[in-house]
């Protein structure tokens, strides 16, 4: 069992742990901090790669204590450079990227500079890179007096899949969005839709998963050709529409998924408020008895409000904080209605 541990948008931290539980067989979470998680696991790295919602994966090397003051540091070098590092590839040049929680008298940087000066005790023939330069990254993270030692990974391909992809403006992280397609329990059979797809980065996340339908669209015919050139490879439909008016009937669909827009207006005749409302609408409508929508949204109040006017049950919901907003992620269903017949 080799101990690792992934870093996670702050919030989404039980979403990949359910993954990491589901998709790695014989994995056990050991903790669970904000914005990470840690697990052992025998499988392969190959294996870890499946985990969509994690934003990096890092092997634990070492843990260790140390003093909260300057004269402390020395303890940093030493330990690490009697580490065996043999397993690790590229070995042209390395950094060291730290972070530091707590009442310390030395910074990240001071703590840094240290860790690379026990790896080249260890290792003098490695060069030391710099942090925009590197074939190899370690990560120290010291939260008091407790010191984690790892290696990176995974590099920027790992969180955001494809370097050719185009983003349009508000676009989701392609991790954020997966965990709000892992929270819509994809299922082969999945009638699957994204109302508000802008370049379609949810529909790309839940394409990973078997479906029996994956739709998507948006008002903007511009952001709708960005989607339909992220996805040409997928079999993914995508329409120009209104999502206040969607072209389903009632009850027709599995899964709803997606990130409606944030701020306070959504064109100059309409405010937000009133699209929320109405789209609400077009969601409870469409979805199925039992049916799943995962909504990323930053009206709180008022999706409380919407569901219980329409009737939705809200199984979970999760705080985030994204790009300097704080918008909630919730999980919704819409309850199958019970007959007079059921009951007898």
């Amino acid at each position: 069992m080799t101990l690792y541990f992934a870093s996670v948008l702050p919030g989404l931290e039980y979403v990949l742990s359910n993954e990491i539980s589901i998709k790695l067989r014989d994995s056990e979470v050991i903790q669970i901090n904000r914005g990470k998680v840690f697990f052992s696991t025998p499988e392969p790295f190959s294996c870890l790669s499946s985990l969509k919602s994690a934003d990096n994966l890092f092997q634990v090397i070492d843990q260790f204590q140390i003093g909260p003051h300057k004269k402390h540091l020395s303890q940093v070098s030493k330990q690490i450079s009697q580490l065996d590092l043999d397993f690790i590839d590229h070995k042209d040049s390395y950094w060291v990227n730290a972070s530091r929680k707590g009442k310390q008298t030395y910074s990240r940087f001071d703590v840094a500079k240290k860790a690379m000066e026990g790896i080249k005790q260890r290792y003098p023939d490695w060069n030391i890179g710099t942090s925009q330069n590197h074939q190899v990254e370690f990560r120290l993270d010291i939260e008091h007096h407790n010191v984690i030692f790892s290696f990176r990974l995974t590099d920027a391909t790992f969180r955001f899949r494809n370097e050719n992809r185009r983003f349009s403006r508000a676009s989701l992280l392609p991790t954020v969005a997966h965990a709000m397609v892992w929270l819509s329990d994809p299922k082969s059979t999945d009638i699957f839709v994204d109302p508000c797809c802008g370049s379609g980065t949810i529909l790309s996340e839940r394409a990973t998963y078997p479906a029996n339908q994956i739709v998507g669209g948006d008002i903007s015919d511009i952001v709708t050709k960005v989607a339909k050139s992220n996805l040409d490879d997928l079999k993914v439909q995508i329409n120009v529409w209104d999502a206040r008016e969607l072209p389903f009937s009632n009850g027709s669909v599995d899964k709803i998924v997606t990130n409606l827009p944030f701020g306070r207006q959504i064109s100059l005749d309409e405010d937000l408020e009133l699209f929320n409302h109405h789209i609400m609408n077009e969601i409870c409508r469409i979805l199925k008895p039992n049916g799943r929508a995962i909504i990323l949204s930053e009206s709180v109040n008022q999706l409380f409000w919407e569901v219980k006017r329409l009737g939705l049950f809200c199984l979970e919901y999760y705080p985030l904080s994204l790009k300097g907003v704080n918008p909630t992620l919730f999980v919704f269903e819409k309850q199958k209605m019970i007959s007079k017949r059921d009951l007898l």
